[in-house]
């Protein structure tokens, strides 16, 4: 890889996009996730030589396994909004978009079974340590992984990139409860701090789950497409 590693949080930019329809039903969620996609890239000065890296969720998270709790709350928040099956058909839409976009750009879009995208995030990170990485997500979890020094995070909503000053103190918070993740409970006990660690610890990640990540990685490479060619201009 020769240039910067460009990883955006798939899931963060596709919900986006699908509230933002869920405003203006004449301008399709597609439509406006690909906008949003190649506007953030332009501000944080995208060239030929990076590698971009869409990363993606898919299926139940390895994470609720170890706490069924884990993000419990957050199907019924949407179905408080939408019903079951408005959310199925803007899901599906998706799951028939993205794999167009694979065959026609450059960009790599990574979906391994129960990982997340903060998994892959983490992988992305750490496996290129010469190469700057630029993380685009409004998660705050992905915050701790600028732990690395090669890696920034650029914010899609504030249009900046983000300076936390104590990146292991986001790690820290996290274990001690995170509302959005919906893990209340502080731990009260060592080895329920461990097992909250191994939730929300974006800077290490079971042997198990870090496998399958680092397979796909080392699979990319460059797709030689004729990138002069694709109407980039928004």
């Amino acid at each position: 890889m020769l240039g910067k590693i460009v990883c955006f949080d798939g899931g963060n930019y596709m919900h986006k996009a699908i509230f933002a329809f869920r405003n203006n039903y004449a301008v399709p969620a597609s439509y406006t996730y690909m906008r949003m996609l190649i506007g953030d890239l332009k501000q944080i000065g995208f060239t030929p030589d990076d590698t971009v890296i869409i990363a993606l969720d898919y299926g139940k998270s390895w994470r609720k396994d170890i706490d069924k709790n884990y993000k419990a709350q957050r199907k019924a928040r949407r179905e408080d909004q939408e019903s079951p099956a408005w959310w199925a058909a803007m899901y599906e839409e998706f799951n028939k978009f993205i794999p167009k976009l694979e065959i026609a750009l450059p960009w790599h879009f990574i979906k391994l079974f129960r990982i997340e995208a903060d998994d892959i995030a983490s992988l992305v990170c750490r496996m290129y340590p010469k190469n700057e990485v630029i993380l685009l997500s409004g998660d705050r979890d992905w915050e701790m992984l600028l732990t690395f020094t090669n890696v920034k995070i650029f914010s899609p909503k504030a249009k900046k990139f983000k300076e936390v000053p104590n990146p292991m103190g986001v790690l820290l918070e996290k274990i001690h409860g995170d509302v959005s993740d919906n893990l209340l409970k502080v731990p009260s006990s060592e080895l329920e701090f461990e097992i909250r660690k191994k939730i929300v610890n974006l800077l290490e990640l079971p042997d198990e789950i870090e496998k399958p990540i680092k397979e796909a990685l080392e699979k990319l490479t460059n797709k030689n497409l004729y990138l002069h060619k694709i109407p980039y201009n928004s």
